[in-house]
């Protein structure tokens, strides 16, 4: 059988899975390169769960392949289980068990056969590595949430995988553990060179982390940005169709022919942000006030709520020419034809 490509540690090809008789996912080519991270984007229920299982071997698909260190992975169960040594899946509810925290790290070393000095020696390191040294004879049980996450996340590095997969596991917890679990993971990638894929909803989080996003929509990778993504219903205005969320109404120029629902999404680099209104063709412009502000390298990204929260990118420079501050009063302004149906 001819191998995979081997530029690749994991290749996704014509994949196809179905729940109960409907097509939830079809990836036509998707590539992970060794030692990168990868996030997986996109609303609820539109396939990433279900990708990252089959990435990771858990579920099979019902046609394509998966390759894994140029090999394909097919029926074998002595490949597929040799594979699945390699990788490791941290869930965002992650279950231990109610004993100490060095027994919950150790359950799957043990499991592997591994002998006492070896097992305390890389349960030390993972809890050293994801910040929680000491607490190796802490009940697991009374932990807090974001200690409990981490407590996962280092039993998966004790197996010393080569691919991390993530599932939300940063949701759900407050500021302090997100950001903690973020300066770990990006450690873990830095210092072992570990390949992460991550599903996450948030957008910040996947830009701040991964070298590669990939948005999913209804099991499928779109091209089109998954920033300011909205659900509403197509309204007729004479001969204009709008899109109407439930809280604003939206113009646009795409074709919408026989649907009444969906989704829309407008790329946050297509949106003008003026304190003054503007005399603009654009069809599109609301007034709001900005609730975020994120600067990164030469670019700032502000969250302006106008009834809906919108994601806007603008440059440092026009960031403090205008002066804006969390607060300020602004315009939003963009074309009828930046607005992409999906």
């Amino acid at each position: 059988m001819e191998e995979g490509d081997k530029r690749y540690q994991l290749e996704l090809n014509d994949i196809i899975h179905r729940y109960n008789g409907r097509t939830v996912l079809t990836v036509e080519h998707l590539p992970i390169e060794r030692g990168k991270v990868y996030a997986l984007v996109g609303p609820n229920g539109a396939g990433k769960t279900t990708l990252l299982h089959i990435m990771s071997l858990i579920l099979r698909p019902d046609r394509g392949e998966v390759v894994f260190e140029g090999e394909r992975i097919g029926y074998d169960e002595s490949k597929r289980t040799h594979a699945r040594r390699s990788m490791t899946m941290i869930l965002q509810n992650p279950y231990l068990f109610r004993t100490t925290v060095k027994a919950n790290i150790e359950y799957g070393l043990k499991a592997r056969g591994m002998g006492r000095r070896e097992r305390e020696w890389r349960v030390g390191e993972a809890l050293e590595h994801v910040g929680l040294s000491g607490f190796a004879s802490r009940k697991a049980h009374e932990l807090s949430g974001g200690e409990a996450q981490l407590v996962a996340l280092a039993r998966g590095l004790a197996l010393s995988p080569s691919v991390l997969f993530l599932d939300e596991i940063t949701a759900n917890l407050d500021v302090k553990h997100v950001s903690q679990l973020e300066e770990v993971i990006k450690r873990i990638n830095l210092e072992r060179g570990t390949t992460i894929v991550m599903t996450t909803h948030m957008l910040n989080q996947a830009y701040r982390l991964a070298d590669q996003v990939f948005s999913l929509f209804d099991g499928r990778i779109v091209s089109s940005t998954m920033y300011n993504l909205f659900k509403g219903e197509f309204r007729h205005d004479g001969e204009e169709t709008l899109f109407d969320t439930g809280k604003i109404q939206i113009y646009f120029t795409a074709h919408a022919q026989g649907r009444e629902k969906g989704h829309v999404s407008i790329n946050p680099k297509d949106i003008i942000i003026s304190k003054e209104p503007l005399n603009s063709s654009a069809r599109n412009s609301f007034l709001g006030k900005i609730t975020r502000i994120i600067e990164q390298n030469e670019v700032v990204h502000l969250g302006v709520y106008v009834g809906e929260e919108f994601r806007v990118q603008i440059t440092t420079r026009s960031f403090h020419e205008m002066g804006l501050t969390l607060g300020s009063k602004v315009f939003l302004v963009f074309k009828a034809s930046s607005v992409h149906l999906l």
